[in-house]
């Protein structure tokens, strides 16, 4: 699976912060984190529309067991297997 760049970062951030499925990051977090920039809303789209985060409000990210287990295996990033 090939994601874009600012997916990675945000999955990167979970990889970080938060090492369990469930763990949630809020938009602003991210904000400070990535910037404001457009393109962290379509990351997370990308990251909602592989199964890798869910929405549970206009305000939160949160990690799925898929996002978990692609994380602990290093499958998001580019030239991984």
């Amino acid at each position: 699976m090939q994601l874009s760049e600012t997916a990675c970062e945000v999955l990167d951030l979970f990889h970080e912060t938060h090492r369990r499925p469930g763990a949630r990051v809020s938009i602003t977090t991210l904000d400070a984190r990535l910037g404001t920039d457009p393109a962290v809303a379509v990351a997370v789209s990308e990251l909602i529309d592989v199964g890798y985060v869910v929405t549970p409000d206009a305000n939160t990210v949160e990690l799925t067991a898929a996002g978990f287990d692609a994380i602990q295996r290093g499958q998001y990033r580019k030239g991984s297997d």
